[in-house]
């Protein structure tokens, strides 16, 4: 392998873990998993034998699923999965100021407003 085949299979691999998370916003996902494609597709196509190529391409996800298999039956089986309860937003009440005040308030910050002693 030369560095350009290991600097592609880390940008797939890593494509590939930022498409299928869930900690990117929708759009940064649908990047990952087009760099994620386009360098899998560029690392079989340099590849001297390109099914030895396609074969390590498929292992690496393949791995990448057996691995997210485990974690996902693990937190099951530690009871960890659970989904975020929805909390309604209550809108917050704010307190209107008397005229008066905010006309003392305006004029107390304009220059010259403030007496002086």
């Amino acid at each position: 392998m030369t560095l350009l085949h290991l600097l592609l299979a880390f940008f797939a691999c890593t494509g590939y873990m930022l498409a299928e998370g869930q900690l990117a916003p929708v759009r940064v996902r649908l990047y990952g998993g087009l760099v994620a494609a386009a360098s899998a597709i560029w690392f079989v196509i340099d590849s001297p034998l390109w099914t030895a190529g396609a074969m390590l391409v498929a292992l690496a996800v393949g791995i990448v699923g057996l691995f997210t298999a485990l974690v996902w039956l693990l937190s099951a089986a530690l009871g960890l999965r659970h989904t975020p309860s929805m909390v309604a937003v209550q809108p917050a009440h704010e307190a209107v100021a008397a005229p008066a005040d905010r006309r003392g308030h305006i004029a107390a910050t304009r220059p010259g407003a403030l007496p002086s002693h």
